[in-house]
């Protein structure tokens, strides 16, 4: 693909975007009804200097009620560049903007990757906005009231590099010191003649609500109990179809804009969930409970739809700040690790797999491993098969049976040697 070929991808891929908000015919971006906004792609305008009209690869024309001529137009200029984009890009593209639209406007980058400290620097000096789409992004239910469950710097490591790596947002944007989270938002801090929206830099904050242990566990029951479980690997599948939710699956190995590889997407407003290519079928059964977390735990109620990233899955503890959303991970990871390893079976389990392998109390613990090479034989052995059993990761078995405490372990390198036997697994699939 050509640099052209792949320009005009970003802004097919952005325009659609911008009219699927549209077409749902609420008010757009918060600000207008439906039929006062025209979103029009390759748009060309006329130059007296040029004699010739300029075309711009996305403008949004906002009216006022009654009026025939727009009073304000948002211009967005595409750059799907694999680095940085050059400076005299976004110069150029300043030049048009005052070329064409002498006032009454706002320009606005569109860019596929972060960008270096060059480009933002011009494009500040120069009053434009930056903005990240990534179509593969996660994508943030519009709040009317302003509030974001985001916090700055989630959408700040979105679009500048040495920000850190974050989970992908559908759209992020930054303009005059302020970060955006959704169209809505940054759109209405570009129009002048309403109030504007308040950015995640200053909005009222909207923390996601702690969901105790307990309660995500007997969320997982109520499930198995609907789909009259008993024991064995849980049916996910037959979960999805309990739930109406259309679970597909592809062979593709897919990265976002940052390069992380993309394990899985839910999509809320169409109750799907699709799963990608993953190194093995237990990553990819606890990646399936992981997005069925998300459905159950109603976290529709903050996303329109997301994705899953491999390091998604190794978050193990609730974030200490309720604003980022890395919450929303660690409830679904705890929601998928106990449907996959519901307790009554997994005791039973244990109890038969303790009798078969002739391991017996000794005052030491339920399960007791130390460093002697026939109990690590016995101990490898026990895991093994409650792997199998339930089609889970041994470290997803280890970690299950700590949490119930369980298990003693007076490995002296306990872990070199869970790593040299768990090698090839991620922490909690």
């Amino acid at each position: 693909m050509n640099s052209t070929e792949k320009g005009d991808k970003l802004e097919d891929e952005f325009y659609k975007y911008l009219v699927d908000q549209q077409s749902r015919e609420e008010e757009v971006f918060g600000i207008y009804p439906h039929g006062k906004c025209k979103i029009l792609r390759k748009k060309k305008y006329p130059s007296r200097d040029r004699g010739a009209p300029v075309e711009f690869d996305v403008v949004i024309e906002l009216y006022h009620p009654g009026r025939q001529k727009p009073h304000f137009f948002a211009v967005f200029e595409c750059k799907n560049y694999a680095g940085a984009v050059p400076e005299d890009r976004v110069r150029e593209f300043s030049d048009k903007l005052k070329e064409i639209f002498p006032n009454r406007h706002k320009g606005v980058m569109v860019v596929s990757s972060k960008l270096q400290s060059g480009a933002r620097n011009v494009a500040e000096s120069r009053g434009l906005g930056i903005a990240k789409y990534d179509e593969r992004g996660a994508e943030i239910v519009v709040d009317r009231k302003g509030r974001s469950f985001l916090d700055t710097h989630s959408v700040k490591s979105q679009i500048f590099r040495g920000e850190g790596i974050a989970k992908p947002l559908k759209f992020s944007a930054y303009c005059e010191g302020n970060y955006f989270g959704t169209v809505a938002e940054f759109l209405a801090s570009l129009e002048p003649g309403y109030e504007a929206t308040q950015s995640v830099s200053g909005s009222p904050r909207v923390s996601v609500p702690y969901i105790a242990a307990e309660d995500i566990k007997k969320a997982t029951e109520e499930i198995l109990k609907q789909i009259e479980y008993e024991a064995g690997p849980v049916d996910l599948a037959k979960i999805c179809l309990m739930l109406g939710i259309d679970l597909r699956f592809t062979n593709s190995v897919i990265r976002g804009a940052d390069g992380a590889q993309i394990l899985g997407s839910a999509n809320f407003d169409l109750n799907t969930i699709e799963i990608n290519s993953h190194q093995d079928s237990n990553q990819q059964r606890f990646t399936i409970g992981h997005e069925i977390g998300h459905f159950c735990l109603r976290h529709q109620n903050y996303l329109r739809s997301e994705t899953i990233l491999e390091r998604d899955l190794e978050i193990s503890s609730e974030a200490s700040n309720p604003l980022n959303y890395d919450r929303l991970e660690f409830q679904a990871n705890a929601f998928s690790a106990d449907l996959i390893l519901p307790d009554r079976a997994f005791i039973f389990a244990m109890a038969r797999f303790r009798l078969q392998l002739g391991i017996k109390y000794r005052g030491l613990g339920f399960i007791f491993v130390d460093d002697q090479q026939d109990n690590l034989l016995v101990y490898y052995k026990f895991l093994t098969l409650l792997s199998i059993e339930f089609e889970a990761s041994k470290q997803m078995i280890e970690i299950k049976l700590r949490k119930m405490g369980l298990l003693n372990d007076q490995r002296v390198k306990r872990q070199a040697s869970a790593g040299a036997w768990l090698a090839g697994t991620s922490p909690h699939f």
